[in-house]
C-alpha cells in the first residue's frame, strides 16, 4: 500500500515540502507519496471529510497559513484531537493518524527547539505575532527571556499575554522597530515584502532566525549574512520541522540531525 500526504494552502505551488518530504521517503525506504493541494480557508472542513479521514491510505497533512490556526478551532473538534502544546499556541502545522484517531500538533515548535539546540539567551526580538512567531515564544530556549514583540497590529496581544503569563513581553509598534537592540536572538516571522522597505540595522542581533525563505535570499537574511552574523534560515526552519511531521506521518525512527542535513542540501540545490 503506498501512503498518501499533502501540504494544504493558498497559494500552495511554491511550496517545497513536497521536494522535502518525497526525498525523505526514498532516503527511508517508506512507501509514500506527498502532494501540494490547494486548499482555502473556506474549504478546509470540506477537504477533511469523514471519508478521506477514514482511508487508511492517508498518514498525514501539513497545513499553511491561515489553516494553521483555522485547524485549532472548535468546528474541528469532532474530527482532530489537539494536543496541548498546538491549543496553547492556537497553531498546529501537522495532522497526523495515531491508531484510528487523528491528531493535530505542531513542529514549527519543535522545529524551533532542534535548531536553537542549547543556546540560551537573556533577551530576544520577534517580528510578527501569528502562529510562527507563537510556536517560538513555545520553545523551551525563551525562557526566562526578556522578549519584544514588534507586530503590525496589537490584535493578538491578549491572546499572547494569556497563553504565555509566564514571560516577559513588550509589545512594540511596528514603526518602533528601531527601538530594538542588544538583542541575543531575532527571529523573523514577517513575509518579506513587509520587512524589505523596513530599515534594520544588520548588527542588532549576532544570531537572526529567519522563517521566510520565498524569495530566496529574503531580506533580513542577506542582510545578517552581510553583516558576518550567524543565520539560522527559513530553509533550515522548514527541513527542521519537517523531520518532526516526518516522524508523525511515517512513524518511523531515524536519525534526526542525518536527515535534517540531508533535507537541507536538496532543498538548497533546488534554489540554485
Amino acid at each position: 500500500m503506498t501512503f498518501k500526504a499533502a501540504v494544504l494552502g493558498s497559494p500552495i505551488k511554491h511550496s517545497l515540502s513536497p521536494l522535502i518530504h518525497n526525498h525523505a521517503y526514498k532516503v527511508l525506504g517508506f512507501d509514500g507519496d506527498y502532494a501540494a493541494m490547494e486548499v482555502k480557508q473556506d474549504e478546509l472542513r470540506s477537504f477533511l471529510s469523514p471519508e478521506r479521514l477514514s482511508d487508511p491510505n492517508w498518514c498525514g497533512f501539513s497545513l499553511t497559513m491561515p489553516l494553521k490556526e483555522e485547524i485549532c478551532s472548535k468546528d474541528y473538534t469532532d474530527l482532530i484531537e489537539v494536543d496541548a502544546r498546538a491549543a496553547r499556541i492556537q497553531s498546529a502545522n501537522t495532522i497526523f493518524r495515531e491508531g484510528r484517531n487523528w491528531k493535530a500538533t505542531s513542529t514549527d515548535v519543535t522545529g524551533i527547539e532542534f535548531l536553537l539546540n542549547d543556546k540560551k539567551f537573556n533577551k530576544v526580538a520577534i517580528l510578527g505575532a501569528g502562529g510562527t512567531a507563537r510556536a517560538a515564544l513555545d520553545s523551551r530556549q525563551l525562557e526566562n527571556t526578556e522578549i519584544f514583540i514588534c507586530r503590525r497590529s496589537a490584535s493578538r496581544d491578549s491572546q499572547i499575554i494569556e497563553a504565555f503569563p509566564e514571560h516577559r513581553i513588550q509589545f512594540l509598534a511596528w514603526d518602533e522597530i528601531e527601538q530594538i537592540e542588544g538583542v541575543d536572538l531575532l527571529i523573523n516571522t514577517v513575509p518579506d515584502d513587509g520587512i524589505s522597505s523596513v530599515y534594520f540595522d544588520p548588527q542588532v542581533a549576532p544570531i537572526l532566525l529567519d522563517a521566510i525563505y520565498s524569495p530566496w535570499l529574503p531580506t533580513l537574511s542577506r542582510r545578517q549574512l552581510e553583516g558576518g552574523g550567524q543565520l539560522l534560515s527559513g530553509i533550515d526552519l522548514l527541513c527542521a520541522q519537517a523531520i518532526f511531521q516526518i516522524e508523525a506521518m511515517t512513524q518511523k525512527s531515524f536519525d534526526r540531525q542525518s536527515l535534517f542535513s540531508e533535507l537541507k542540501k536538496v532543498a538548497l540545490q533546488s534554489l540554485q
